[in-house]
This record gives structure tokens, C-alpha cells and sequence, in this order.
């Protein structure tokens, strides 16, 4: 009896090794037989994409911001051979997709997001500060520069140009309207730069985004108009012009508009950047292959040809690079506004 409860005993652990390293099974505990010590449900840089990247944009569908999210995930489709869809998450300023990015998703690779400098110098708006700053982000990308311009009517006789422009506003006060009125707005820290570095009286009314401020400046209901480049694409036909750029260089689509630095004032460059990022603690082989997939998609014929057509203009920044490019805009600003890093 003994003899055959001891044949039963053995037969049975046989079968249950057996089941345990058949083919689909995975021993409670291992992690797949990888001997990497990734935790389940994290893969490493090697097996990564294996299916659908989500692409967050905090604006909605239809706007210049979620058609470049979209052409770009047609280009990263093509490149890593997977599904990446966008998902939009409109509402208070974007932050709803950020917090949504930072707190409630899983460091995969497989969700990354939409960045500008209203995520990345939130922490220093006083208005409304955030908790969150260029450092709780994994900076990926850059791929558009919006600079900053400043325009005024086609009938306007007290100034002309930039300089004559800062020379009234000296002794004269003129009133502006921006879609925020703090560090994390290019438009309203264009008139910040005139007060603090060339005495200019300026009045900034917060509207609710760059179209309101262009209808009250076409309106006649304020002086001088401070936008981005893309927001002034029409501006011959709508009876208005550019007279300068905030930038390093003249912009393709405006060539006929000087820098600051060209019309003999002080040079000044600010821009709204957009770039992509992940959150923190993604495997650094993800990071490095979706950086060399946004590089490859920012060369992409159809990618740059739909971008030129919303009149975004393309400058590419990864890496330490990209940081940096940040934390020098940030520096200018923190001075404008007096705030203290």
C-alpha cells in the first residue's frame, strides 16, 4: 500500500512540473523566464512598441494644436509600426491632460502627451500656481516654435514701426489684450519686456484666447496687437501688419517682417514652444527609441507639408537640448516678471 501511495505521490509531482514549464505558462513569481527583473506589465526597451500608443492633447478636436498631434501620429505610425491614436482631454488650460499624464497613467511608454510652456512654467504662474515643473516631465521633443509678434493697424498714424512704436508708448499709455496676463503668456510677457526694459505704459486686458484679443484690436477697442506668428497669417487681408518678430531670425512665412534686434531695438526673443513628453520613470531604452521616432517623424515629407500649411514653423530640439532651450525662455521671463526661481 505504501509502495503504491509513494508511485501516486511521484506521478504526480511529474504532471504538476510538467504543467508548470508547458508552453504559455509562467511560475508564480518569475517574471517570464526574462531573469531582468522587470516588474509584470513593464516591458523593457527591447520589446518595445508592441501595440497602441495614446497621444494626449488637452485641447480640442479641430484646433491647430489637435491637428498637429494628429499628423504627427500618422508619421509615428508609419515608423513604429503601431497604432497611436490621439486622445483629447480638453479643459482648464491643458492641465487636465497633464495631471492625467503625471498622476493616473502608467510609466509603459505607450502614453505620452502634448507639452508647451504653460505645463512647463506653470509652477511660477502667481495667478494660478502649479505644483509642477519642467523637472516632472520627460522631455522628448520639440518641434514647433510660434514667435512672438507684434502688430498694429494698416491705418495707424502715431507709429509706424517698432521703434516709434516704443518711443509713443514712452509717453503715452496703449492697451493690449492677451488670453492670460502672466509668465506662462508669450503676448502679455511682450508687454511686460516693454514696461521693464524701455519704460513703456501698456495695459494688458486678459481675454479668453488669441482670437478675442484680435477682434478687439480690429475693433479698434485696443492699440496694438500681440500674437504669435500663426495667429497673423491673414493680417494683410484683415487690414492690420506685423512690424516685428521676437525672434532670432526673420520667420518663412512672415520674411518681410525685422527682428527686433534688425529695427535697432534691443534684441528680445520669446516664443510658445510645442514639443512631447512622457512622464517620469520611463524605461530610458523607450525614451530614447520614441525620441529617434519624433526625429524621424519631424523629417517626414506629409508631416512638415501639413504643418507649413497651418503655418506652424518647425525647429527641432530633443534632449538636453530641448531643457535648455526652456530654462533660458524661463530665465527671461522669471527677470520680466520679477519672480524667483
Amino acid at each position: 500500500m505504501k509502495k503504491l501511495m509513494s508511485m501516486l505521490l511521484s506521478a504526480a509531482m511529474v504532471l504538476s512540473l510538467a504543467a508548470c514549464n508547458s508552453p504559455g505558462k509562467t511560475p508564480t513569481g518569475s517574471n517570464g523566464g526574462s531573469g531582468s527583473g522587470t516588474p509584470s506589465g513593464t516591458q523593457t526597451g527591447g520589446e518595445w512598441p508592441t501595440k497602441t500608443i495614446t497621444l494626449l492633447c488637452g485641447y480640442s478636436a479641430g484646433g491647430s494644436s489637435d491637428l498637429g498631434c494628429r499628423y504627427l501620429a500618422e508619421a509615428l505610425k508609419d515608423d513604429l509600426g503601431v497604432p497611436v491614436i490621439v486622445e483629447n482631454v480638453p479643459g482648464s488650460g491643458s492641465w487636465l491632460a497633464w495631471n492625467q499624464l503625471l498622476q493616473n497613467t502608467e510609466a509603459d511608454g505607450y502614453t505620452f502627451a502634448l507639452v508647451n510652456l504653460s505645463a512647463l512654467f506653470g509652477h511660477y504662474d502667481e495667478t494660478n500656481p502649479r505644483e509642477t515643473t519642467i523637472d516632472d516631465f520627460e522631455l522628448l521633443a520639440n518641434h514647433v516654435m510660434d514667435y512672438q509678434v507684434l502688430a498694429i493697424r494698416s491705418d495707424e498714424t502715431r507709429f509706424t514701426d517698432y521703434p516709434s512704436l516704443v518711443e509713443y508708448a514712452k509717453t503715452n499709455p496703449l492697451v493690449l489684450a492677451s488670453a492670460t496676463s502672466s509668465i506662462t503668456s508669450g503676448d502679455a510677457t511682450v508687454a511686460k519686456m516693454l514696461e521693464q526694459d524701455h519704460g513703456c505704459q501698456l495695459t494688458v486686458i486678459p481675454v479668453d484666447g488669441a482670437s478675442d484679443a484680435t477682434t478687439m484690436f480690429l475693433a479698434g477697442e485696443t492699440d496694438i496687437l500681440s500674437a504669435n506668428v500663426g495667429d497673423v497669417m491673414d493680417a494683410e487681408d484683415n487690414g492690420y501688419k506685423p512690424i516685428v518678430i521676437f525672434a532670432p531670425e526673420r520667420s518663412e512665412y512672415l520674411p518681410d517682417v525685422p527682428t527686433s534686434k534688425e529695427t535697432g531695438v534691443d534684441e528680445y526673443i520669446s516664443f510658445s514652444a510645442r514639443g512631447y513628453a512622457y512622464m517620469p520613470g520611463v524605461d530610458p531604452a523607450i525614451v530614447a527609441k520614441m525620441q529617434d521616432a519624433l526625429t524621424k517623424a519631424f523629417d517626414d515629407e506629409n508631416y512638415q507639408k501639413n504643418m507649413a500649411a497651418m503655418g506652424a514653423q518647425l525647429e527641432l530640439y530633443t534632449g538636453d537640448e530641448y531643457k535648455q532651450l526652456l530654462n533660458d525662455q524661463l530665465e527671461t521671463r522669471l527677470r520680466l516678471w520679477g519672480v524667483s526661481k
